[in-house]
């Protein structure tokens, strides 16, 4: 989401400085007796704002609607972002250390494929589960039922050594070759 937010909020701000000039050059014109507006014909609004009633139909309706994209803005900024950063456990209450999910996923995938007869292993690691699915060289589902274990293994070890403050789950599951 900050990724998106930077760009809106730039031009949030370039709109805003963009209608505060045209305000600025409305003001000062009309305050020197121009006759017409300059840059925006705002007079037309100015008359339709004095002759419309604050209960009009029209004025209910996009307050409704501004409310509902107001509330909408809201609630997407509120939701909370997702967990990039799985925290480390340390024994200095200073020390502030973590690992994204993508290294997490880097050495498991490494783990997995230092076991003999994995030939591939695709990861993904959420906030509480990793799943890891292994293919193995041989085309048997005996044979690849035989190395789910050792990945499993392997697998904890590599969570355990990385000291993680709250470790994710693991799922393993390994295939067997395609032809």
């Amino acid at each position: 989401m900050r990724l998106i937010n930077r760009p809106l909020a730039f031009i949030l701000a370039a709109a805003l400085i963009a209608a505060s000039i045209f305000l600025i050059v409305e003001v000062v014109a009309f305050e020197v007796h121009t006759t017409s507006p300059l840059l925006v014909h705002w007079t037309t609004w100015y008359h339709w704002a004095r002759q419309t009633r604050w209960d009009a139909l029209v004025v209910r309706v996009w307050s409704v609607i501004l409310i509902i994209a107001g509330i909408l803005v809201l609630a997407i900024e509120l939701k909370p972002r997702r967990v990039t950063r799985l925290k480390l456990r340390s024994d200095d209450q200073a020390t502030d250390a973590a690992m994204t999910r993508g290294g997490l996923a880097g050495s498991l995938r490494a783990a997995a494929l230092d076991i003999d007869g994995i030939s591939a292993a695709a990861i993904r690691v959420r906030r509480r589960r990793a799943r890891i699915t292994a293919t193995a060289a041989a085309r048997g589902r005996a044979a690849a039922d035989t190395l789910r274990q050792p990945v499993t293994d392997a697998a904890r070890r590599r969570l355990d050594d990385l000291q993680l403050h709250h470790p994710p789950r693991l799922r393993v599951r390994v295939n067997p070759r395609s032809r």
